[in-house]
């Protein structure tokens, strides 16, 4: 496979961050079934994946960009079409064959999968790519679906180990990812179906987040839970979750807290905020679990893949936080941050992750996840950005 490696180039404080060879992958990657995670064959990364397609389609929303919008289209289209008879919405298909292959996922459900369809049907009908009415029945029995798995009417919904895209992450119970993402898809689908019944059960959602995410002690805290359950809590920094309370505005002021407290703790120092903090290393107490638990050969060394490392899709994600919130001067940092890490390794093929402490690519090239990050942290806060997340 061809390499896309970037320039050896780029502007330290500028806000192109490769924008030209970022679409251009995306635009490779646009098929006639959606748009495919990765140019890359290994480990099924060639489907086309819920939670990856709506993003990617997502920056084709932010730019105006006609084949990116068309790959999100077809993406939501087939995963309508594909939806399971309980209204499950797959992690993943292959129409490439004589039949279509689905996944609702392996070793645990993809839950997130439903919630990031919402969100990119919610979004495309504001932006006018889709028309509401072909998908309303498919979005009300997805909210069903999620009604069914809260099961005990509290708002929140319990998510298994694997359930979301940290799928090779020891967390699970009730993670504050998958209900920020509820909570925004559920608004979302309100406004595009004028529901306002799915509207009412967002400020639900988003109360029980403001209620049981951020807890009394300890003093001084400056991040939400990454996660609860029966067993305990995961005091841990989920970089996604807190880049998508800022975006949405759900959990009232959460997102602005914690965004802060990241500023502090990585931007200020000079650190680019990984997908988890702190890393779990050999020793700990969860490092025996997470040793064990792999798909595809171990890959959560410390600073690496979940264990610690920089995702540009959720670097990506922060920067529209930072714009929605109004923080400047922390998105500025943000880009001078990663555009130095690119001039450093200035044969990055848009690899899932940056090792977090060395910087260096790792993991699967050529995804669409770090494409679409990179565009976001260059469209963070133009006008485009302030229609579609108003």
């Amino acid at each position: 496979m061809a390499r896309r490696g970037l320039p050896a180039r780029a502007p330290v404080t500028g806000v192109d961050l490769r924008g030209e060879a970022a679409i251009a992958l995306l635009h490779s990657l646009c098929g006639p079934d959606g748009i495919h995670a990765s140019a890359a064959t290994s480990a099924n990364y060639r489907a086309v994946f819920a939670r990856d397609g709506v993003m990617a389609g997502i920056a084709g929303l932010l730019t105006g960009d006609a084949v990116v919008t068309a790959g999100l289209v077809r993406t939501l289209e087939r995963l309508r079409d594909l939806q399971g008879p309980q209204g499950q919405v797959a992690s993943n298909f292959d129409m490439q064959g004589a039949a279509p292959r689905v996944s609702f996922g392996t070793l645990a459900p993809r839950l997130d999968a439903a919630t990031w369809y919402l969100v990119g049907v919610g979004l495309a009908v504001k932006a006018g790519a889709i028309d509401a009415a072909p998908f309303r029945d498919s979005a009300e029995r997805v909210i069903t679906l999620l009604d069914g798995i809260e099961y005990n009417g509290r708002h929140l919904l319990y998510v298994p180990a694997g359930g979301n895209w940290a799928d090779e992450y020891v967390y699970e119970g009730y993670i504050l990812y998958d209900q920020v993402l509820r909570a925004w898809g559920l608004r979302l689908a309100a406004q595009a179906f004028e529901e306002s019944r799915w509207g009412a059960k967002a400020s639900l959602v988003s109360r029980a987040i403001e209620d049981h995410f951020w807890p009394a002690a300890p003093a001084g805290r400056g991040h939400p839970l990454a996660s609860f359950s029966p067993l305990g809590t995961r005091d841990t920094f989920d970089l996604a979750a807190c880049s998508l309370l800022a975006v949405s505005g759900v959990g009232g002021d959460l997102g602005a807290r914690a965004l802060a407290w990241a500023s502090r703790q990585f931007l200020l120092a000079g650190r680019l905020p990984p997908a988890f903090d702190p890393v779990i290393r050999e020793g700990d107490p969860d490092w025996p679990a997470l040793r064990a638990y792999h798909l595809h050969g171990f890959r959560n060394h410390p600073h690496e893949y979940h264990n610690g490392g920089v995702w540009p899709i959720w670097l990506g994600w922060l920067a529209l936080g930072q714009s929605q919130l109004g923080l400047d001067a922390d998105l500025a940092r943000l880009r001078e941050l990663v555009s130095e890490a690119l001039v450093r390794h200035p044969g990055y093929d848009f690899e899932e992750f940056l090792h977090g402490e060395t910087g260096a690519p790792g993991g699967t090239p050529s995804m669409a996840y770090s494409a679409t990050g990179l565009t976001f942290l260059r469209l963070a806060g133009t006008r485009a950005q302030a229609r579609l997340f108003a």
